[in-house]
């Protein structure tokens, strides 16, 4: 059959108009796949056009299919529409969404990150290991949220902890728990620490910031954690205000040190310089004065300890008396002779008064012949007594010798003082 030129006229223009429409929808963004198109919102798109990429973990996986400005008053964002193409990929929830760019001047794209895995480490203790896909509980805004799960867990030496935290594990091993965050718009800061703990009859892993700082619940309704892109003029503008900063703390050096203040400065270390000379000097004489008196003072000790050695002499000897067998028979025995004489003199010397014309009595004087040999018995054993006090082998001589020892001793004491005196009123002198 032979075909017209009309037709053939009509099936080029068919072919190159649907040629046309592809064309324009790809560099659109448009895709043809039927996968579910994701929409998402950002506050600034810093300039990505639809028909940019999707991009996961360095791979290409769909493309941006419409960018849609809303102006809203206040609330006013950027709509956000893509497509995953690459077959059997499922952006996971809470995965990270950022505007990314290759290179300094290269094509913007859309990079999708998936939940990371963190590890927190927790002393070995009675506890029992916490399980996989046990819930992770953190508290945001003084209330306690399941915020992930436990992917595994492990027993591991506490030498193979990070160094910073290393503080934080004081025993000889340590459970190395790995958790992944799935609550939409949570941030944490690198390093969290941990505990494991019960909540009725589920175990449960508790986190929370090194520092113990409070975390804000995230206000997003979107599945995935949005990160906004940091323009080229925020960037600018947050370096302006470093450097203003920098410039403000710079005059105010200057002013702090003028040269009013730099002269008190070498003033200060002059006079330090010179405070510690004149210490130095201060010590040094110190030394000397210790070393000139440590004659003295041996002296003194001798001397205290030769008072010792003499009061130790004098209380033996005393003891020595009082504890004598011999002592108190005699003392009581000279007490009762005493008694005795008073008895026997006292009915004499009435007599004598009762008869004194009589004096030539001959039972009067036998009375008066044995009074006085009592006394003399009793004034024997006085003198036995006194001479056992006074000790049988020149005790007495030793107990004068040391009185007179312990006040030459005392004297000595008393002079030596008088020295140490002056010479420590020196020393003060010095400072």
């Amino acid at each position: 059959m032979k075909i017209s030129p009309a037709l053939k006229v009509g099936l080029l223009t068919i072919v190159s108009i649907t040629i046309l429409l592809f064309t324009i929808l790809w560099i659109k963004g448009r895709s043809f796949s039927s996968a579910e198109r994701i929409e998402v919102q950002f506050k600034d798109v810093n300039g990505m056009r639809p028909g940019s990429g999707v991009q996961m973990m360095g791979m290409r996986v769909g493309q941006v299919e419409e960018i849609t400005p809303v102006v809203d008053g206040v609330s006013s964002y950027v709509k956000m529409k893509f497509v995953i193409t690459q077959p059997g990929i499922v952006i996971p929830k809470a995965s990270t969404l950022s505007i990314q760019q290759s290179g300094l001047i290269g094509e913007q794209f859309l990079e999708i990150t998936p939940p990371k895995l963190r590890s927190v480490y927790i002393p070995v203790t009675k506890q029992d290991l916490i399980l996989k896909d046990a819930p992770v509980e953190i508290k945001l805004d003084e209330k306690l949220y399941d915020v992930g799960f436990v992917k595994k867990s492990q027993i591991m030496s506490s030498k193979l902890v990070p160094i910073e935290l290393s503080d934080t594990v004081k025993t000889p091993f340590a459970y190395k728990v790995d958790y992944v965050v799935n609550l939409p718009g949570l941030r944490l800061p690198h390093f969290m620490k941990g505990e494991v703990v019960t909540v009725g009859d589920e175990k449960k892993l508790r986190i929370e910031p090194q520092d113990g700082s409070a975390l804000p619940y995230p206000q997003q309704t979107s599945p995935y954690t949005i990160v906004e892109p940091l323009r080229i003029a925020d960037f600018m503008d947050l370096q302006y205000q470093a450097a203003e900063s920098l410039t403000e703390m710079s005059k105010m050096v200057n002013d702090l040190m003028n040269d009013k203040m730099i002269a008190d400065i070498r003033d200060s270390v002059s006079n330090f310089k010179g405070l510690t000379a004149q210490a130095t000097t201060t010590l040094q004489k110190t030394e000397k004065l210790i070393d000139t008196s440590r004659n003295d003072i041996d002296t003194i000790l001798w001397m205290m300890s030769d008072v010792a050695n003499s009061f130790n002499k004098l209380a033996t000897n005393i003891n020595g008396i009082i504890g004598d067998e011999k002592f108190k028979p005699m003392m009581y025995q000279t007490a009762e002779s005493f008694t005795k004489l008073s008895d026997a003199l006292t009915p004499i010397i009435g007599e004598v008064d009762a008869n004194y014309h009589h004096f030539n009595n001959e039972k009067l004087k036998t009375k008066i012949v044995a009074t006085i040999d009592n006394m003399n018995v009793t004034m024997y054993e006085v003198t036995k007594a006194l001479e056992t006090v006074n000790g049988e082998n020149g005790d007495k001589e030793n107990l004068k010798q040391i009185m007179q020892d312990a006040s030459k001793t005392v004297s000595n004491l008393k002079k030596f003082s008088e020295k140490l005196n002056k010479r420590f009123l020196l020393f003060r002198l010095l400072f």
